[in-house]
Order: C-alpha cells, then structure tokens, then sequence
C-alpha cells in the first residue's frame, strides 16, 4: 500500500497545473472518477484503492503511447497486424531505453530543460515496482517481492517521503539475510499463501489475517448478549467453510452481488473510451519539446532511487541500526548533548509524520477471493428466488 501511494504522492505533482508530466492529475479526471487527494503535501494519507487503479490503468496508457512513437507508422493497430516477435522485441527495446530510463534523463538535462518529459519517464520509470509487486505477490513469487522491497527501501529514504518505511523494510532485509538456513527458507516459504491452489492465487500472510479479521468483525459478528469471546473463537475457525457455503448457495441460485463489487478496470476499454494514450499525444507529453509552454511553472518530481541513494551515502544513514559502543564517563556538571542534537537533526531532515497506511473495508474488497454479498442479503435473496419460483409454479398448475 506505502509503495503504490508513493509513486502517486510523488509523480501527482500540483493539481490543475498545465502539461506536468508524469501520472498526470488530469488522467483521473480523464477516467471521469471521484477526485483523488494525493501528494505529499496533503494532511491526509491517499486512498489506496484509486491510487492502485489509476497506476493500473496509467502505466499501460503510457506504453501505448511510447510503441505509437517508436513503431514507425501512424497507426499502432496497423503495425501490429503485421509486426514480427522479433520486430515487436526491437520497438520495445527503443520505448524500455528512450521512455523508462534514468540515463535519458540525465541526457535530457544537458539540453534545454523539458520537465514534462522528465516527470513523465521517472514515472515510467518507478510505476512498473509497482506492476511487478503486486504481480510478483499474486505469482508467490518471493524472490521478486524482495527485488522490489530493496529497490523500495532506498526510494523511500528520499528526503521528506517515507522514512519510517525505509527503516523498517531494511531491518527486515537485514534479519532475513542473517537467518539460519532452515529458519531463512521457512519464512520465505511462509510469507504468501494461497488458499485456493488457483494460479496467481496468492496473498500476503498479514492480508489474509486481515481478511479474517473483516469476516469476523463485520460479517459474522454477533449481536448484542451473544456478542463474546466464545463466539468469535467458534467463529473464526468457520469462516472459510461458511464462505464457500455462500459461495455454493450463490452459484446455485444464480444471486447477484449487491453492493458495489469491484471489478478490475477493464484497461482495453478505459484506453479506448477516455483516450488517455491520444491525451499524451496531443499534448506530445512523452516527447522532448524545446521552450514548452509553461515549462518554467512545471514543478520537477524527485528522483527518488538517486534522492535515497545519497542519504545511504551518509554520516546517519545507519544510525538507528549501529549499537553505540561508547561509555558513560563521569565528567563533573559537563552535559554531552551531542546525541541529543543528533536525534533532533535526524527527525527534523526526516520531516513531519510521515502517512501510516490501514487497510480499509473498502481496500479488502479489491480481492478477487472477496464478495460483496452479505449472508443476511444472501438468504433474503436466495428466499425472494424461490418464492418467485413457488409462485411461477402455482400459476401454471392453476392455467393448467
């Protein structure tokens, strides 16, 4: 949740700015969805759910535009119908190293600046960590979340982002690498799980307890003098069974799910339907234009690999994970606050409280595993279907 919320916080840049690059506040308006609060600037943390839709729907937008530039014809559709496997490698090759690569960034600056097009490939360039961890966690893919995790870890040490974050992923990192062998391969082979034995079926252990935590919380939580430990220790033990009972009754009685369900994003459709792949071509978003208008008043994003890279190179970077190896001497009345003063330096380079993400209601229902059905509404539709059917069959008897 902290790393998708970070890519939005740091590439949503100022809202109803002209031609910033990057996610680009106005794909969200494009998508015709709720406003979105983001940024680092705002008091409240960014809901997870639309940040994660938006990359999804974002980044793909992005690359579609990149092989329109780099295929050579006009039309994208066209050139697809006839493209080899080894033509399609090769384009591919050209939009990875012109459109998702530091180096050209670097390049980029040696010229007369273009800061549209340098937010935009940043953001090419940190929104597929995202794409591969959610990707890599679905797969169980465990050796891939670490490569993100790491990668994470310094991009969070950025100034004023997540620092909090940064610490706690690295002492992880840290502890696992220093595990015995044995105890090393049984907590990564216990960290996803997969209940279902579908492909890319997995999900993080902390996730699932989430989950279960919801179902006997909200779903089948007892009322009033029933309301007890007893039976949320009875309960919790169920929940799986009585969730594939519901599951069978739904099926059965072909039940709708009430609510608002969510559904993937069907990313054909929104590219199709808001263009968002003909807005960056309109505005040549990812293409360097010399003197863009209003270039001066687009606000540059960080580099955070390299922004987090230099604070490991500092003085303080491991200050919280070195045992301090000095000894208390008794000096007279001298105060040694030098430690103090470097704690205060410390948390005043790391900035105010940094967003602490909880998984919302709203947030666990993403899960394809979760429905929105409730066993209450369930019974009562399962209950309207057969008396409809009783009824229907009444009044056959009673025409016959």
């Amino acid at each position: 949740m902290a790393g998708g919320c970070m890519t939005v916080d740091e590439h949503w840049v100022t809202p109803n700015s002209v031609w910033t690059g990057g996610l680009w506040w106005g794909h969200n308006k494009l998508l015709k969805r709720k406003p979105l609060m983001a940024g680092w600037g705002d008091k409240k943390a960014t809901e997870w759910k639309p940040a994660h839709e938006l990359i999804q729907i974002s980044l793909p937008a992005h690359i579609v535009y990149g092989f329109r530039i780099h295929c050579g014809t006009e039309s994208l559709e066209e050139w697809a119908k006839t493209a080899t496997a080894a033509e399609f490698e090769s384009v591919a090759r050209k939009v990875f190293d012109g459109l998702f690569s530091t180096g050209v960034v670097e390049e980029l600056r040696k010229r007369v600046r273009d800061i549209t097009l340098e937010n935009t490939i940043l953001y090419n360039r940190d929104a597929p960590f995202y794409i591969e961890f959610t990707h890599a966690i679905k797969k169980g893919n465990i050796g891939r979340v670490l490569n993100v995790l790491s990668i994470w870890m310094v991009m969070m040490r950025s100034p004023k982002t997540m620092p909090r974050y940064a610490d706690a992923i690295f002492e992880m990192l840290v502890r696992i690498k220093n595990f015995p062998p044995k105890l090393h391969e049984l907590y990564l082979a216990n960290w996803l799980v997969n209940l279902t034995g579908r492909l890319y079926g997995f999900k993080p252990v902390d996730l699932l307890q989430e989950h279960s935590n919801f179902w006997a919380k909200i779903i089948y939580a007892a009322k009033g003098t029933d309301k007890s430990w007893k039976w949320l220790s009875m309960i919790t033990v169920c929940i799986f069974t009585l969730r594939e009972a519901m599951r069978t009754v739904q099926t059965a009685f072909k039940i709708p799910a009430y609510g608002e369900k969510h559904k993937t994003p069907p990313i054909d459709d929104e590219i199709a339907l808001i263009n968002i792949a003909k807005a960056l071509e309109d505005n040549s978003i990812q293409s360097y234009v010399e003197g863009r208008p209003a270039n001066d008043h687009v606000v540059p994003v960080l580099d955070l690999i390299k922004e987090g890279a230099v604070y490991a190179s500092s003085r303080k970077a491991f200050h919280w994970f070195t045992r301090d190896t000095r000894r208390p001497e008794k000096r007279g009345f001298d105060r040694a606050d030098d430690a103090s003063n470097e704690e205060e330096e410390e948390k005043a380079d790391d900035g105010d409280e940094e967003e602490h993400y909880d998984p919302t209601e709203e947030d666990l229902r993403v899960d394809d595993e979760e429905f929105l059905i409730e066993p209450a509404e369930l019974l009562t539709a399962a209950t309207e279907l057969v008396d409809s059917e009783l009824i229907d069959s009444d009044e056959e008897i009673e025409d016959e």
